[in-house]
């Protein structure tokens, strides 16, 4: 911007006659402020793009030379950068799904228990004395020893037949059910359930206070009942103590699962599939016992081989039946789609 000067000292002077300088104003161009810092801006801003282009030219050389010979130039250091952790999706911490197969509840030991024939126990003689006769010689004769006729006698007199036992019914009439032997009552308290000659199936009842104890009942079901009323079934009725598995309890016997049974359908001849349940009790069954119903005396030989220990079946782990195993009426099977 152009300004018109201040008139000069001399033609404000009086007399003083018009010159060439005071005919014409005189104008002198004067930088205002905004033009200088203006000018200023541009010189600093044109001053750093200069230095700038200096300082981009040896990195675009040295680019150039790096992609034509990339082994004479040596590798530009860059300062160690700290990896920082980073978590995906599928690294994310996921939690455990809920566990899906059965539970576990011990190892036990497995025993096994059928329906006693009365005609599978042998009786043995009775052990009474047989009654003094007249034939027999007195104390201190030489034929009391032993000796001379009566001692022919003897070895040839029959055995005395076993001693007869009685079977009581339970209640307060103590109502006899049969007469039998000793040594088959010994073996049907210890089964729980027997088979007597005449067909009747007969079930241990309890201790009572008839002549003879326990105490006995006639059942019609085929195989007999279990302490929880239930009729039992082979190989799939077990006897548990109720103190650690509770009755009707639903169980999965990994040591039964594949093996074939002895007998014949419906009952036997099929491949087990582990699922067991809990219809009896056992005076003798305590803690981890599993004693297994087998129905038959031969099934029980059919299935261990012999009537002494059963080392395979020792430790066995027994698990919770309720995911795997179901019941429906009287058939115990493993339920679809599960392990």
């Amino acid at each position: 911007m152009v300004t018109p000067t201040e008139p000069s000292r001399a033609a404000e002077s009086p007399g003083a006659g018009p010159s060439e300088a005071d005919a014409a104003p005189v104008f002198a161009p004067a930088p205002a402020p905004a033009t200088r810092e203006l000018g200023g801006f541009l010189s600093l801003v044109l001053g750093r793009i200069v230095r700038g282009i200096k300082g981009m030219v040896p990195l675009v050389f040295a680019m150039g030379c790096q992609s034509a010979e990339p082994s004479q130039v040596p590798p530009r250091l860059e300062p160690p950068v700290e990896p920082v952790p980073s978590v995906s999706v599928a690294e994310e911490p996921v939690a455990p799904p809920p566990e899906a197969g059965p539970r576990e509840l011990g190892k036990f030991n497995i025993t096994f228990y059928y329906v006693v024939g009365e005609d599978e126990v042998v009786a043995r003689p009775s052990r009474k004395k047989p009654p003094v006769n007249d034939n027999v010689a007195a104390a201190g004769t030489p034929d009391a020893e032993g000796s001379g006729a009566d001692k022919e006698l003897a070895a040839v007199a029959p055995p005395d037949p076993p001693e007869k036992y009685t079977l009581y019914g339970p209640g307060k009439g103590c109502e006899p059910i049969a007469e039998t032997t000793r040594e088959f009552v010994s073996e049907l308290t210890m089964q729980g359930t027997g088979k007597l000659r005449d067909g009747r199936l007969v079930n241990i009842w309890g201790p009572c206070k008839c002549p003879n104890s326990p105490c006995f009942h006639v059942v019609e079901q085929q195989w007999g009942i279990g302490g929880g009323g239930r009729p039992l079934q082979p190989f799939r009725s077990v006897a548990v103590d109720p103190k650690l598995i509770k009755l009707g309890s639903l169980l999965y016997v990994p040591l039964l699962e594949g093996r074939t049974m002895p007998g014949r359908p419906p009952w036997g001849g099929y491949v087990h599939d582990g699922c067991v349940i809990a219809d009896d009790t056992g005076g003798a069954v305590r803690n981890f016992q599993l004693d297994l119903f087998v129905g038959r005396k031969g099934w029980f030989l059919g299935m261990s081989g012999h009537p002494g220990p059963h080392s395979w079946a020792r430790q066995i782990p027994v698990f919770d039946g309720s995911k795997v195993c179901e019941r429906k009426g009287r058939k115990i099977s493993r339920k679809a789609g599960s392990i």
